[in-house]
């Protein structure tokens, strides 16, 4: 083995401490650019597999009502592979012991298995029997959920009647894999689940036996979807309903194609957050490490080494640190990516995820850290290397000599012998300090990401239930109703007051742009669900015109001012121009707002409603929703504070998760920043720190010297890292797309304290340890010459 090969390993266990926090910090970055590349590639690899083996359609209509006879002319419409009708309807359900309302979206299986379009994949039991008229298949989530199995039974309310079902069968299916509960808004498979049950059973029970009120269809290879789907409006557009959409528009894709965007945005952004603290600590790290070698380079160089020789042998050291980081890296992404794969099935309906292992990603982020370790090592020997022997053999002389700015302005003597001496040292090295105290930084802006995040959620869902969504229970009914049916809602014992609202699918253009949505029509002066501004000020609709949610402005590219066309996507496919008034900073989703008399008046209609808000006396809800339960014509209610409950639940395991494991790598980058800044302070300074204590000065002086600076630098980086870990937690906010949430940024106190907290334990544990070291010195060693 060559002499410096031999030296390689004596340096590798040397510095054993400082090689695996080095190597912990690179881990982590490749583990978490490991992570989110997987996470969103085996999400987008299940979709897929997932969309092709039960053909997934790729465009949909709801309608009013249509006769069955229209689906052999729409299979004649110039680039229709496929289509299917069937009945769609959502209905109460019963569980024993269950007090909490259950909603059921009932979808009907029409014709053989094999000729159907979104066909429900079982996983566990069989599919309904042809003609069976009380089989069901339960969605897997809601089943699992609501402990239901084939053999079991639930209690629908079909078509105003309780209608005891058997479950047969466990599905998930392509048009549900993230299943909205349409009272809510919010993913809740406890609440909400999917049934498909025979096409003649579910028809009675609607009402609908020889017609159909949904259509779904495949486009031919190569046909144009927009001239597929402008066919089918024109020939479904007497039978009412929301026109025929796109998959990329279908509720449920949309959703699991923004939740693929966030995780792609993510997988940009979280882990090159990381890699670029690795990529500076390790730079900074081993260009110190290379620096203390500075008399051994210097001495090698006299012997007759190269500089090639030199040059190689620091590689190795650095590509020997960053394989062991990003070996331990890849293996720590690979666990942790299956870890977040598997919890997805918690929150899709897929069968099963396919894991996706990006290879190149992972190499991608090892070549990263290499690139830095060289960098940092190159740096330091090439300095080294320009000097002449004799001169690199001597320690490097201080930069200057003359009195600091403090030791100008007299303020030294506020300070002991041991604390000038700490901030000789730091003026006299500023760019050391900023480096160092931009490392912390960085530690403790990726220990804010996850906090920012948490607390700017937690105080969105605050506000919006309880300054926004002030009603105790949402009702909707089955179909529009005249005004009359909120007037019943506040004639029911319990019920304090009823607000009306109404909701009118529509189509609304600006230009080329265009979305489908619903324009909810709201009293002028709202009392239980009120709109607001970016300011959290309340807003009353217009008397004219109307109000969008700011992420629909930005999408439509209008201001206020500007005129937009709706199509009424109901029966007569009205046409209304409307002027934008102003905008709504709303929690989620995308809506537009108008004055309820206005809405009727354009639309036409004499006063009409399609729900209402509830208020309901102070311990009285039981009752309430016992007797709004038996009302003729509610389709289903839902209780605002359960919502929230269970969208808390679900929000907060996952960045629960996120927190601890950013908690863990930020106090692996703060140990590994500070530990190495001290370890390399005792190695170079050790003949002074010796010195001094031959001169008297106590252990903990000694100390002070060997440390002060550190405490400086980790000061400093924790108040850059504060606004800078808010920045970043506000960008990963901005990563979630628009349409799903929109969450401002907000920090809590209480988090602040936190991330300094756990920041400052790591660096003071470990300077704790490195003083330890300093006290363990052997005076006499330390002071003999060097030879």
């Amino acid at each position: 083995m060559k002499a410096l090969d031999r030296k390689l390993l004596r340096d590798l266990g040397r510095l054993r401490g400082q090689v695996v926090t080095i190597a912990l910090v690179i881990a982590c970055g490749i583990a978490q650019l490991v992570t989110f590349v997987t996470l969103y590639r085996s999400l987008e690899a299940s979709r897929d597999t997932f969309y092709a083996d039960t053909r997934f359609a790729d465009v949909f209509v709801h309608l009013d009502r249509a006769p069955r006879s229209i689906l052999p002319r729409l299979a004649e419409i110039p680039g229709v592979a496929r289509v299917n009708g069937r009945s769609v309807g959502d209905f109460r359900l019963e569980l024993p012991n269950v007090t909490v309302p259950l909603l059921g979206r009932f979808v009907s299986l029409d014709g053989p298995p094999d000729a159907r379009l979104d066909e429900p994949f079982i996983d566990d039991g069989r599919t309904v029997t042809p003609g069976s008229s009380n089989e069901v298949v339960v969605s897997e989530l809601f089943a699992h959920a609501r402990d239901l199995h084939p053999g079991g039974s639930i209690v629908a309310v079909l078509g105003g009647h309780a209608v005891t079902l058997r479950v047969v069968g466990i599905a998930t299916s392509p048009e549900y894999v993230i299943a909205v509960n349409p009272r809510s808004g919010f993913p809740d498979a406890s609440t909400f689940g999917i049934f498909w049950m025979d096409g003649d059973a579910l028809s009675k029970a609607m009402g609908e036996s020889g017609e159909i009120d949904d259509v779904v269809l495949t486009v031919a290879a190569g046909a144009d979807e927009a001239n597929v789907i402008a066919a089918v409006d024109r020939e479904l557009e007497p039978y009412g309903g929301t026109g025929a959409i796109p998959r990329a528009q279908q509720g449920s894709a949309r959703s699991l194609d923004s939740k693929i965007e966030q995780y792609r945005s993510m997988s940009k952004f979280v882990p090159f957050v990381f890699l670029g603290v690795a990529a500076f600590l390790l730079n900074l790290v081993l260009s110190r490490i290379v620096g203390a070698q500075r008399e051994q380079i210097a001495t090698l160089k006299a012997l007759g080494y190269g500089t090639g020789a030199l040059a190689r042998h620091y590689a190795l050291l650095a590509l020997a640190i960053c394989g062991l980081g990003g070996g331990l890296g890849v293996l720590l992404g690979l666990g942790e990516g299956q870890l977040a794969v598997r919890s997805l099935l918690r929150f899709f309906n897929l069968p099963v995820l396919v894991f996706r292992f990006d290879a190149a990603a992972a190499i991608a982020g090892v070549i990263a850290s290499f690139v830095a370790g060289l960098l940092g090592a190159f740096g330091a020997v090439r300095r080294t290397i320009r000097l002449p022997a004799a001169e690199a053999m001597q320690p490097e002389p201080p930069e200057s000599f003359k009195p600091t700015f403090i030791e100008r302005l007299e303020l030294d003597r506020l300070l002991g012998v041991a604390g000038r001496m700490v901030l000789r040292d730091v003026e006299r090295h500023p760019v050391r300090l900023a480096l160092s105290a931009l490392s912390v930084a960085m530690a403790t802006s990726i220990m804010l990401v996850g906090t920012t995040m948490t607390d700017s959620l937690e105080r969105a869902i605050t506000n919006q239930f309880t300054r926004v969504e002030r009603e105790d229970l949402t009702v909707a009914f089955d179909r529009p109703k005249s005004a009359e049916a909120v007037r019943e809602l506040e004639h029911v014992p319990g019920v304090v007051h009823a607000e009306a609202q109404r909701a009118v699918g529509a189509k609304l253009t600006h230009g080329w742009r265009e979305r489908d949505l619903a324009i909810l029509g709201v009293p002028r002066n709202p009392q239980l669900r009120r709109l607001e501004d970016a300011r959290g000020e309340p807003i009353r609709p217009p008397t004219s015109g109307v109000l969008l949610s700011r992420p629909l402005a930005q999408i439509l590219d209008v201001r206020a001012g500007d005129d937009v066309d709706a199509e009424v996507l109901e029966a007569g496919r009205l046409h209304l121009p409307l002027r934008v008034e102003g905008f709504v900073d709303d929690f989620s989703g995308l809506s537009a707002y108008m004055d309820l008399p206005e809405l009727e008046r354009r639309l036409g209609e004499p006063p009409t409603v399609s729900g209402a808000f509830v208020s309901v006396a102070r311990g009285d809800l039981p009752a309430v929703t016992a007797r709004i339960d038996r009302l003729p014509g509610v389709a289903s209610y839902s209780e605002p504070a359960l919502d929230r409950a269970q969208f808390e639940t679900q929000m907060s395991d996952s960045l629960r998760a996120m927190t601890v494991m950013l908690a863990i790598f930020a106090s692996i980058i703060a140990v590994g920043m500070v530990f190495n800044n001290a370890r390399i302070a005792l190695a170079m300074r050790s003949r002074d720190l010796a010195t001094l204590r031959i001169l008297g000065f106590t252990r903990g002086e000694v100390a002070t010297v060997l440390l002060g600076e550190q405490a400086i630098q980790l000061v400093l980086g924790i108040a850059l890292g504060l606004p800078l870990g808010y920045g970043l937690g506000a960008a990963a906010l901005g990563a979630i797309p628009p349409e799903l949430f929109r969450v401002p940024p907000v920090l809590a106190a209480s988090s602040l304290v936190w991330a300094v907290t756990v920041v400052l334990v790591s660096g003071i544990g470990c300077a704790l340890w490195v003083r330890r070291e300093a006290d363990r010195l052997d005076l006499v060693s330390v002071l003999k010459a060097r030879d």
